[in-house]
């Protein structure tokens, strides 16, 4: 198999605070179920992903300063309602995308052991970059196989992601 060890350095793996979204899955879970429940509560979100309310506030407070989440009504219980992400970053030729999918995405590995591993030898960016083959399998413009190549991976290896990040990327 050919992997290579992430590297840290690349652009979605570097500091900010549109990162530590990125850095937390559980904060990138609470994100996701905002983005798919719109107007939810606190409390759906601690029943929902089984979550301490004290951490699903500090989760909350966290997304709605960084501007990813907003109160969506003036009344109680405060309803909360995501925005889009779209933050492209660019890093010499590199260029990245964040994007409520590799927010999802991220958020998957506390549940999705592959997308747990690949994260762990491949990084961020490499997510990121399996995410943008993952969209074209689902298509059917993309095999495994020329992802594998492509990306210097052993067949098995692009197979499983690109099934991992199906789910993402049909939703």
């Amino acid at each position: 198999m050919a992997t290579r060890e992430a590297n840290w350095d690349t652009p979605l793996d570097t500091g900010g605070q549109a990162f530590e979204l990125l850095r937390n899955p559980r904060k990138a879970w609470t994100y996701t179920y905002i983005y798919h429940h719109p107007s939810t509560t606190i409390q759906n979100i601690v029943e929902t992903l089984n979550l301490p309310q004290r951490t699903v506030y500090e989760y909350v407070d966290d997304l709605e300063i960084a501007g990813f989440i907003e109160q969506s009504n003036d009344g109680r219980p405060a309803e909360y309602t995501a925005r889009n992400i779209d933050i492209q970053l660019a890093e010499g030729d590199a260029e990245r995308q964040i994007t409520p999918e590799l927010v999802e995405a991220i958020a998957r590995r506390i549940r999705d052991d592959d997308i747990d591993t690949y994260i762990d030898r491949h990084g961020l960016d490499g997510l990121a970059i399996a995410l943008e083959y993952a969209r074209e399998y689902v298509d059917g413009s993309v095999t495994h196989r020329i992802m594998a190549r492509e990306q210097e991976l052993s067949p098995l290896e692009a197979g499983v992601i690109l099934d991992a990040l199906r789910p993402v990327v049909e939703d």
